[in-house]
This record gives C-alpha cells, structure tokens and sequence, in this order.
C-alpha cells in the first residue's frame, strides 16, 4: 500500500475476495524526553462551551469517528497531538472501546472567527445594545418594591447591581479545563440564582432562607447614615462614601450601585463571613455580577431559573388568579433567552419553573448532593 492514494486502495480492496488482515503499524515519532511524553499521555479534562454534531461537520476527516457533544459536557482528552483534531471520550463513557475525534480548541476558534468575518461584525452591534440594558445606567421613576431581603428594582434585581462591568462579548467560548472538586464540610459552595424578572427566584430563595440553621444571606455595605432603629454588621455594614468608593476600585463588590445619593453594594467578604460560618449563602444576581464571584475563591454554583413555554407560563398566571399582559410574558421568555445564550457557560444548573414546589424541591436535592457528591469546577479553582 505503500505510496498510494485512498482512492488505490479502495481499487485494490473492492477486487479482493476472503478474509483480509490488516496489520497497522504505528508512524514513527520523533524522540521527545519523558516530560514531553507524560505531558502528552495525560488526560485533560474539559467542558464544551459549545453544541458539535460531527454529522453536519464538512471539516471532519472522518465522520465516524465523531463525538457529538452538547454545551456543559464534560470530555476527556486523551491526545492533543494533532493541531486540528483531539482524542476524546465524554463523561460516563470510559468504558467505550475507542476515543473519538472533537475539534481541538484553536481549529474551533479558528473556525468561529471566520464565521464570525464572514457574517460582518455582529459583536459590534450587540455590544452597543448591552451597554444601553446596564441595570443602574437608566433610571426609573416607579416606586421600588421592598422585600425584607433587600430593595428591589421592577426588574427584580438588587438596587445596588452592579454598574462597572467588563464585556466579554467577543470572547469565543470552546472549550474550559476543569477537575473535580470534593466537598469539604467547612466549605459550602455559595448559591446563586440567576434569572430573568418575574420568573419566582426571589420566592425560592426566600423558602430556601425559612431554614436559618442552613441558609443565609450577605449582609450588604451602604454609605448612606445608620438610622437608630438599625444595628451596624446585622443590617448593613455602614462604612463611609469615601470607603465605598476606594472598595470598589480594589474589586471588593460583587455587585454595587447607587440608590437615593447613597452606595448599596454585596461585598465578596460578606459572602466569605456566611460561608465561614458554616452556613450556604444564597444570592440573587444578574448574570453579569457573575465574573468577580467566580474570580474568588467561593466556588459558586450557579442556577439559571427558567421559564417554561409561554403557554404554561399563560396556564400558571391563571391558575394563580394573576393579573398578566401577554407581552410581559414574552418579554420574560425572550430575556431568559438572552441570558441563556451570552451566559449560559455559566451555569451549572437549569430549573424549568412551572411549578414552585417542583422547582423547589429540584433545588434543595441538588443543593443536597453538592454536599456529598464530587463536581467538575474550572480547573483553577482546585489548583
């Protein structure tokens, strides 16, 4: 077979009879010292930050040999040698036979910026509409609602969302090296709902906070003056304009705005003084406080609570004898859509809230299980 083509050999194959005996023989490689060969023979653990179904990948050299995968799985690498295409294997397949072939980080992001060429800058045009939906850029003249956790805006988030952010709108998401992470019973991994307006995270998170020996909230920092009803470090931390201004350039808030000419803000170390207590803290964030968190040492998990279709989102309002406008329900369904699609590497988890008492329970068993069971968190974070 020696110096023929695919096409020679595929002849000669078609006109032979009986039983054939392939003997394949390895390529030889150049001679690498040890640290090269271990590093190549070590698994590499990753999750997919896209959807890839070999069957529609005209790139491919052989579609057979294909793993399909879908965003949030988790593959095993077991050779990066070839620049374009990787060894693999997904989670809860290792018993297979034969690792199969996924695009290597570089050949995707290679092929996402050409896309991406090709199409015309979209990220240009999207970011210029981001900045314009920052939570504390426009300012809204209905009342805010109060709820005992905390001011809330019409969009259900804190008042105090974040308003410096960084866009990482251009970044094209392939793939993020993780490990698995074992539960240590000092160390509750904080809960964060995510979600869009009016979709019941507030409501979960307040039957999560009704069991105080397990939950608990950050107590937020305000510059605004303690009135005498209020006590300092149970309230809120009180500390000065000029403080809150000097904690915000260090990076010190994982969200934080202006409300009333006074500061309100959710400090990483109030977060840290919950999880030190030996309690889970859960907060309702947007998406985009996410970063700050995740760059800490706190390990959040991440729920993105969902709406269903927008017929059972119709069925629920009914059946809770809620007054509704059809466009409010749209307008939940397309921002869920939004933040799925800019945030959703995001996010460990999705709950389908149709059902409160469904989706609550959904949420306590899995908060259960981080307890117990080993995840898979970005590799820095068990580093």
């Amino acid at each position: 077979m020696r110096g023929k083509s695919v096409n020679d050999v595929c002849d000669i194959l078609a006109g032979m009879q009986g039983s054939l005996t392939f003997l394949i023989l390895p390529a030889p490689t150049p001679q690498r010292n040890n640290n090269q060969r271990e590093e190549s023979q070590q698994i590499h653990h990753v999750r997919a930050h896209f959807d890839y179904d070999p069957e529609e990948d005209p790139y491919i050299p052989c579609r057979e040999l294909g793993v399909g995968f879908q965003k949030g799985d988790v593959l095993h690498v077991i050779s990066q040698e070839d620049p374009n295409w990787w060894q693999a294997y997904r989670e809860g397949e290792e018993d297979q036979a034969l690792a199969g072939l996924i695009p290597s980080r570089a050949f995707q992001m290679q092929r996402e910026t050409m896309k991406q060429t090709i199409a015309g800058d979209k990220s240009t045009v999207r970011g210029a509409k981001k900045s314009s939906t920052l939570l504390c850029a426009r300012k809204n003249p209905k009342k805010k609602k109060r709820s005992k956790f905390g001011n809330f805006n019409d969009d259900g988030y804190p008042l105090y969302s974040t308003t410096f952010i960084e866009d990482d709108s251009d970044e094209i998401l392939t793939y993020e090296e993780v490990a698995l992470y074992y539960p240590r019973a000092n160390h509750k991994r904080p809960i964060v709902l995510i979600g869009p307006p009016n979709i019941g995270r507030h409501e979960l998170r307040q039957r999560l906070m009704e069991d105080s020996e397990k939950f608990a909230a950050a107590i937020p920092h305000t510059s605004r003056p303690r009135k005498e009803s209020e006590v300092d470090g149970q309230d809120y931390h009180f500390i000065s304009r000029q403080q809150f201004e000097s904690d915000i350039l260090c990076r010190k808030f994982v969200e934080h705005g202006e409300y009333e000419k006074a500061y309100y803000g959710t400090s990483i170390e109030a977060i840290r003084s919950v999880v030190n207590s030996g309690k889970i803290c859960v907060l309702n964030l947007h998406p985009q406080s996410l970063k700050i968190l995740r760059n800490s040492d706190l390990k959040p998990y991440v729920v993105f609570v969902a709406p269903p279709s927008l017929e059972k989102l119709r069925q629920k309002r009914i059946k809770s004898n809620e007054q509704y406008k059809e466009e409010e329900l749209k307008d939940i369904i397309e921002k869920a859509r939004e933040m799925e699609d800019k945030y959703g590497h995001l996010f460990d988890m999705i709950i389908i809230n149709n059902d409160v008492d469904r989706a609550y329970n959904q949420l306590l068993t899995e908060i259960n299980s981080l307890e117990r069971e080993p995840q898979w968190v970005p590799a820095s974070w068990v580093q």
